[in-house]
């Protein structure tokens, strides 16, 4: 097998039997990321943003999870990590939602989501180095999801509603490229070439 790092990062590994499930796992991710995207921004009535708890468990969790060990099986460490670390993140923000929100002091509440996004933002901060060894939209969509933690983080600790908005304009922006991608691998897969490109690195 091959250990050049653009065979790694792609997860094409020689001689595999496994079909690339990068782009399912990346569906999932941008699908969760947007509908969360769209409360944030406040787009939509907050009332109904407990609708996006079951498609964090399913979709955007339990998904990543599985193409985390397919990768894994592939012998891709970045994708491996990359999605055994974002499916854990929307099961655990839908446990937080669901339930452990609840049985926190009001005040601690704010504090404590935004040190669960401040980790997953320096996780996602190496994840945008090693994507400077893909293409140009994946590396953007890593870049984008740094700032919109960031920002979301910051929302949730100091209750301001416009670094929130801030966060979900920029999830939607990334949820969006992130499909974009997706729909490459996909299209590329079908068509038997490169139809949407990415702007490979180098």
């Amino acid at each position: 097998m091959s250990q050049t790092i653009d065979q790694s990062m792609q997860g094409r590994s020689a001689g595999s039997t496994i079909a690339d499930p990068g782009a399912w796992a990346v569906t999932a991710f941008a699908t969760t990321s947007f509908m969360l995207g769209m409360y944030n921004a406040h787009l939509i009535s907050a009332g109904g943003a407990a609708i996006v708890i079951p498609v964090a468990f399913f979709f955007g969790g339990a998904v990543q999870i599985i193409v985390a060990i397919l990768e894994v099986v592939r012998g891709n460490v970045f994708g491996a990590v990359v999605f055994g670390t974002y499916g854990p993140f929307w099961v655990i923000y839908g446990l937080i939602a669901q339930h452990y929100a609840s049985v926190l002091a009001p005040a601690s509440v704010g504090s404590s989501i935004a040190l669960f996004l401040a980790v997953f933002a320096v996780l996602t901060f190496y994840f945008f180095i090693a994507s400077l060894k893909t293409d140009l939209v994946l590396a953007v969509v890593f870049a984008l999801i740094v700032i919109g933690l960031i920002l979301l983080a910051v929302g949730a600790g100091k209750a301001s509603t416009s670094f929130t908005e801030a966060g979900g304009w920029v999830t939607l922006a990334f949820a969006v490229l992130a499909w974009y991608h997706a729909a490459g691998d996909v299209i590329a897969h079908t068509f038997g070439r490169t139809v949407l490109p990415m702007g490979k690195l180098k």
